[in-house]
């Protein structure tokens, strides 16, 4: 009988256990859906009262578990346990389409039409373009009306500079053909007198085709360094500069003295007549400027590694002395830095490198030492102007020297027959008379053939050779000249083209932009607006912007609205960090909707965020929870995004565990025990607890089946008594 009774008591408190717990969860679910459904404030005063409320239940209970020493006791159940993990969250679209504004612009642009949030999107509307939004496009109206008026422009300015580029190529090659052909008639005037033969021998003796070939081969990088390698250059420089050493040093000491072939053609040809004189060796002062860069040169032409051509660098050589080179470079070495930093600077050279011209220093030395006079004589002359004109002298001579013979056989008849008186004595006077002028004629005619060997024969050659090096400095300035117009008709012209390509692609984008503020539909769903701060809180002072509606004012990247597509729905709740670890992939879930709390539906976990959301760290910055998506199986057409839901995550399933109430469990000095009742008081256990849910924690060891452990430690339970 006294078993009976026993057994009837367990079961009035077990039945008065579950309708508690059974009230409890009504009161948090109510709560819960009021708590989701107010605002911020309320939200608090509910918090507040909620707390109040656990604490007078947690009384009840105690009151109604009986007034013995052990308290509210549970019995030891073991058998299948399911560990599940209980969260609430929102309704949510897997995929969705999300329609932000793309128009640029600080102020952003007003929405003119927009369709009613709520709208659903079928397929039809997708086929026939259905307008979604309509933004303002009247400031882009105009920015393309301005936009079109500077590409017109550009236009007219790319014409212009192409017309004047393909008027610069022809009248170069127009040019051209000319200076060519006035150095071409210039050749043949000069072998017209001389011969060709002749010309060409004193050609070869001055390197005339050579030099015109240099300057050929040398013509092409007239343009200068890239602007890459002017920065390069100065950056050495000032690194040189830094590093205590004299900038370009590097560059000198990788240049080898001895091999001439570095060299420019004038200073190398100078270099071999030093050479030449100082027995067959590089003069050791030349030497030794060459191996430190040039330093010494005050004019600057031995810069890049000591080889850069200049017209005045034999002169400069010629002229200036060892000492004074020397003096050169002590005052250099002995320089301020900012004089050094001038001097530095002064011998980049951002010109850029002129083709070598003809009339150079050591084409000038070749020049003088032309004597025009050796070939004065008809053996050495070929057939020309200047061999008929001696011809003509050399004949001239000839008749007067036969007329003179005759004059004098003539006087001398006149004479004998004047002896014999056959004549009268002013016949004589008159055969004397002949004579002199037969001898006038002669030195006369001597006269004229040496002025012209020695005078006329050598100005006119000489001439006939400047003006045949005339013809060819005018040729290499004609092309220097057409090279430098053209490269600055080329820059205008590619300065216009990339001017024209400029404005035609931000008319592109205006007009990209223009087709922007119309917005269609692309795929089938329900139409949401776009939140102004989906992450706010009032606590933070809010979002600035407006909220989605006709005439309020988006900017860009601004959500407007949001697609998503309801065959594939889902659940986004936050896992806490205590229970995470828990939680993965492909569990199976059971999810309860709050406004159809008698549909159960299922689902399974696809994915647990790595780091914690901190959206809630205003709030509470010591919890952390992690965002998770829980799939929907199947296809509702009820759902709608925004539903408050609560979902069960199955983390393991036990077929036969041993597990007790969560509180039963509690710590004495880091061991976890439970208190047995026993003999009408309680009495601490060493436990080995395993998994635990949210209502139960499974024992592994310290607890059989049956036994009546306490909800409560004695010593919370006198407090409370």
């Amino acid at each position: 009988m006294s078993a009976d009774s026993d057994n009837i008591q367990k079961e009035t408190r077990r039945s008065r256990q579950d309708e508690v717990a059974m009230k409890i969860k009504r009161l948090i679910a109510d709560a819960q859906s009021r708590y989701k459904a107010a605002d911020k404030k309320v939200q608090i005063g509910l918090m507040a009262a909620a707390g109040v409320l656990v604490i007078a239940l947690i009384s009840v209970v105690g009151s109604a578990g009986g007034g013995g020493g052990v308290g509210t006791v549970f019995e030891v159940r073991q058998g299948a346990f399911d560990v599940i993990v209980r969260e609430g969250g929102n309704i949510e679209a897997l995929q969705s389409q999300q329609i932000r504004s793309s128009v640029r612009g600080n102020q952003g642009v007003k929405i003119l039409a927009i369709v009613e949030e709520g709208y659903r999107v079928t397929p039809e509307d997708v086929i026939n373009q259905k307008i979604l939004v309509e933004l303002d496009s009247s400031s882009l109206e105009e920015q393309k009306l301005n936009q079109e008026i500077a590409y017109e422009t550009a236009e007219s300015q790319y014409i212009e500079r192409k017309a004047q580029l393909e008027i610069r190529i022809n009248q170069n090659v127009s040019s051209l053909n000319s200076a060519t052909q006035k150095m071409k008639f210039a050749r043949l005037d000069f072998e017209r007198f001389l011969g060709a033969n002749v010309v060409a021998d004193m050609v070869k003796r001055l390197s005339i085709e050579e030099r015109l070939a240099r300057s050929e081969q040398r013509e092409a990088p007239t343009l200068g360094a890239p602007m890459d390698n002017r920065l390069e250059q100065i950056t050495q420089t000032r690194q040189a500069r830094q590093q205590g050493r004299r900038p370009d040093s590097g560059a000198a000491a990788s240049v080898d003295a001895a091999d001439l072939s570095q060299m420019p053609a004038q200073f190398r040809e100078r270099m071999e007549q030093m050479i030449a004189e100082n027995g067959g060796e590089i003069p050791p002062e030349i030497l030794q400027r060459m191996r430190s860069g040039g330093g010494g040169r005050p004019d600057g032409a031995a810069r890049n590694g000591g080889f850069q051509a200049a017209s005045n660098q034999d002169t400069v050589a010629d002229t200036v002395e060892p000492q004074q080179r020397d003096d050169f470079q002590a005052a250099g070495d002995t320089a301020e830095p900012e004089q050094l930093a001038e001097v530095e600077l002064a011998e980049i050279d951002f010109t850029p490198e002129m083709p070598t011209m003809l009339m150079d220093a050591s084409y000038l030395a070749i020049r003088a030492t032309l004597d025009f006079r050796i070939y004065a004589d008809e053996s050495r002359l070929e057939d020309g102007e200047a061999k008929q004109r001696l011809r003509t002298l050399q004949e001239n001579v000839r008749v007067a020297e036969e007329n003179y013979l005759q004059a004098l056989a003539r006087l001398e008849g006149q004479r004998r027959l004047a002896a014999r008186e056959f004549i009268t004595p002013n016949d004589l006077e008159v055969e004397e008379s002949r004579l002199l002028q037969a001898e006038s004629k002669l030195d006369q005619t001597r006269t004229e053939m040496a002025l012209y060997t020695q005078y006329t024969f050598p100005k006119d050659a000489e001439q006939q050779l400047a003006n045949y090096e005339d013809a060819i400095m005018s040729f290499q300035r004609t092309k220097a000249e057409g090279d430098s117009e053209l490269a600055q008709a080329e820059a205008r012209f590619k300065s216009a083209e990339r001017k024209l390509n400029l404005e035609a692609e931000r008319l592109a984008d205006i007009n990209e932009q223009l087709v922007l503020t119309v917005i269609r539909a692309q795929r089938p769903g329900l139409v949401v607006y776009g939140s102004a701060d989906q992450s706010g809180s009032p606590f933070r002072g809010g979002s600035n912007q407006e909220p989605i509606a006709e005439g309020a004012t988006v900017r860009e990247r601004q959500p407007i609205l949001t697609i998503p597509d309801m065959t594939e729905m889902a659940v986004r709740v936050n896992i806490h960090e205590s229970a995470v670890q828990r939680v993965g992939e492909g569990q199976k879930v059971t999810v309860r909707i709050d406004a159809f709390p008698n549909v159960l539906l299922t689902g399974v976990v696809t994915k647990v965020a790595v780091v914690a959301d901190s959206g809630n760290a205003f709030m509470n910055p010591d919890m952390k929870v992690y965002p998770t998506m829980v799939k929907i199986d199947g296809i509702h057409d009820w759902l709608r995004p925004g539903m408050s839901a609560e979902v069960e995550i199955l983390v393991d399933s036990l077929s036969n565990a041993v597990y007790v109430p969560l509180q039963a469990v509690t710590y004495i000095d880091d061991k976890q025990v439970v208190y047995v009742a026993q003999g009408g008081r309680g009495v601490a256990r060493e436990v080995e607890v395993g998994t635990f849910s949210e209502q139960f924690i499974e024992i592994v060891s310290g607890l059989r089946q049956g036994e009546q452990v306490m909800l409560l430690p004695p010593r919370q339970l006198s407090s409370g008594s």
